[in-house]
């Protein structure tokens, strides 16, 4: 069957919207790459290396944690638990360490990596090491020599 010959125009004039929709619908749905976000970790490397959910992680000079369970990873923030022991609270802690729920924050870009520069801490502790304890502060990120 032909079309009239009055309607062909019409026809191809929407056969090309539909194709225009179709490849601006495909541009628009591809995915966009996200930004690799690491944490400087000093556990076991003075020098500290990029580190993503690391088990164990040098908050500060004066707090470590261990056994940690990342929930969250990135963009903005990382959020896992774990077991948080420090010079604060010698020799208690060194055998039993508290529960704690760790949050990284404030990335920074650095050679197109992002690195958190923050941390919080949550977690049950005497009161006596509660005012001792840092359970804010900020973490090291790489720099240029």
């Amino acid at each position: 069957m032909r079309l009239p010959a009055a309607l062909r125009p019409a026809v191809l004039c929407l056969a090309a919207l539909s194709l225009a929709a179709c490849a601006s619908q495909a541009v628009r749905t591809a995915p966009a790459e996200e930004t690799p976000i690491y944490v400087l970790n000093l556990y076991g490397d003075e020098n500290g290396r990029n580190d993503q959910r690391p088990p164990s992680l040098v908050l500060s000079e004066f707090s470590t944690v261990s056994g940690m369970s990342w929930r969250s990873w990135g963009p903005e923030r990382a959020v896992g638990v774990g077991r948080l022991s420090g010079t604060w609270c010698l020799p208690r802690c060194q055998d039993h360490p508290y529960g704690a729920t760790v949050t990284l924050s404030d990335v920074v870009p650095y050679r197109g990596d992002g690195y958190f520069t923050r941390y919080a801490i949550k977690a049950s502790l005497p009161a006596a090491e509660r005012e001792t304890a840092d359970l804010k502060g900020s973490l090291p990120a790489p720099q240029d020599e």
